[in-house]
């Protein structure tokens, strides 16, 4: 959205506004996270009602889950659209990030298979630690203390790209 903003010339309205980086980064961010929760707990239901996936896990807990790994995704994306300069390069860049990260988070291949160099960069994946929350919560009813697990590094991974994002834009202003 950002890169989109400059191309379009109202990123400098933006920047020239009494608005501060950190409320530009969210007003980013809140349509993208209510599109993402709504659409995700769309696709959760139907998984359990159309398919009949069986639910043994906590959805309370599979729903914050779902909630922080989105702010993750909307953190990257945001962090990716302030260094670019075009949307063009924000396309590419997140095609750069989002296809390796998909291949590396352990849904085609287990992680655990992969050179521990990889293991370790997996590490900072949000796929990574949501499928294992997902697939846990769905199939095997996984303890909260293992959800918490998987959950941290999310809460970390949002709360590191978003304060990035928020600093970039800042910058953008001097």
């Amino acid at each position: 959205p950002i890169a989109r903003e400059r191309a379009l010339g109202t990123f400098d309205q933006l920047l020239v506004s009494p608005s501060t980086p950190t409320e530009i980064i969210v007003a980013k961010a809140i349509p993208a996270f209510l599109v993402g929760t709504v659409l995700a707990s769309l696709m959760m239901g139907a998984a359990v009602v159309l398919f009949g996936v069986p639910f043994t896990g906590s959805f309370g807990l599979l729903f914050g889950c779902l909630m922080l790994f989105i702010l993750s995704l909307v953190g990257i994306g945001l962090m990716i659209s302030s260094i670019c300069s075009t949307q063009q390069q924000a396309i590419l860049g997140t095609f750069a990030v989002v296809v390796p990260a998909i291949i590396m988070s352990g849904f085609a291949t287990p992680v655990e298979n992969m050179p521990v160099a990889l293991q370790w960069l997996a590490q900072c994946i949000p796929l990574k630690h949501f499928l294992i929350i997902l697939q846990g919560s769905f199939l095997k009813a996984l303890p909260p203390a293992d959800v918490f697990a998987n959950a941290w590094p999310m809460a970390l991974i949002a709360a590191v790209t978003l304060t990035l994002a928020t600093r970039l834009v800042r910058s953008k202003l001097q």
